[in-house]
C-alpha cells in the first residue's frame, strides 16, 4: 500500500480529497486494476449504445450505412475513453499517482485536461445517441470539432518531433494512428452537422 502522504495537483484534487482517498485506498488507481474494470464498463456502455443505434436510425441510410464496420469500432473507442479517461482524470488529481518522476510546470493541468477530454467524449456519445438535427446537436458538433482540432495538433507534433520506433508505438507511430482515428470521427461529425433531419427538433 502506498504511503499516507498525499499531495494534490490542484484545488479540485483537494476538494475531492475525501473521495480520492477512499478510491486510492482500494488500489483502484493501479493500472492493472482500473484498466480491466473500466474496460468492462466500456463494453457495457457499447452494448447499450449499439442497441440505441439500431433504433435511432444511425445506420439506416446515407454514408454511415455503408461504413458501419468502420464507425462501430470508432464508437467503441469513445466508450473505452469515457470509462478510462474518467478514471485517469481522478487518478491524476493526486501527484503521487502521476508518472512524472520530477515536477513539471503543467502538473496541475493534467487532471482538468482529462476532465475536458471526458466532457468531449460524453458529448459525442450523447450526440450519436440522439441522432437528431436540432440546435443542440449543431452546438455539440462544433464543441467536438474544436477538440478534434486540438487532437490533430498533437498528432502533427508527434509526427514531426518524435521518432518512429517499432518497439515503441506510442511515439511517432501514434501520430499516424491519431490522424486516421480523428479523420474517421471528424468525417462523422461533419456529416452530422450538415445532415437534414426528417423531423426538426426544438431545443
Amino acid at each position: 500500500m502506498k504511503e499516507d502522504t498525499i499531495t494534490y495537483a490542484n484545488g479540485l484534487g483537494e476538494f475531492l480529497a475525501p473521495i480520492l482517498k477512499l478510491i486510492r485506498a482500494t488500489g483502484f488507481f493501479e493500472a492493472y486494476v482500473f484498466m480491466p474494470v473500466m474496460t468492462l464498463v466500456s463494453i457495457y456502455l457499447f452494448i447499450k449504445l449499439r442497441k440505441r443505434l439500431r433504433s435511432n436510425g444511425t445506420f439506416d441510410t446515407g454514408i454511415r450505412a455503408h461504413y458501419r464496420k468502420v464507425l462501430l469500432p470508432a464508437y467503441y473507442s469513445l466508450c473505452f475513453m469515457a470509462a478510462n479517461v474518467f478514471a485517469v482524470a481522478l487518478k491524476t488529481l493526486i501527484i503521487e499517482e502521476m508518472d512524472y518522476v520530477e515536477p513539471v510546470w503543467f502538473l496541475h493541468l493534467v487532471g482538468p485536461l482529462h476532465f475536458y477530454i471526458e466532457s468531449v467524449v460524453i458529448s459525442y456519445l450523447w450526440l450519436i445517441s440522439r441522432n437528431r438535427d436540432g440546435l443542440l446537436d449543431k452546438v455539440l458538433c462544433v464543441y467536438i470539432q474544436l477538440s478534434l482540432l486540438g487532437g490533430y495538433s498533437v498528432a502533427v507534433y508527434r509526427l514531426l518531433n518524435e521518432p518512429f520506433e517499432l518497439t515503441n508505438p506510442t511515439t511517432g507511430f501514434s501520430g499516424v494512428f491519431m490522424m486516421v482515428w480523428y479523420g474517421i470521427l471528424n468525417t462523422d461529425i461533419v456529416l452530422r452537422f450538415f445532415s437534414k433531419a426528417k423531423k426538426p427538433v426544438l431545443v
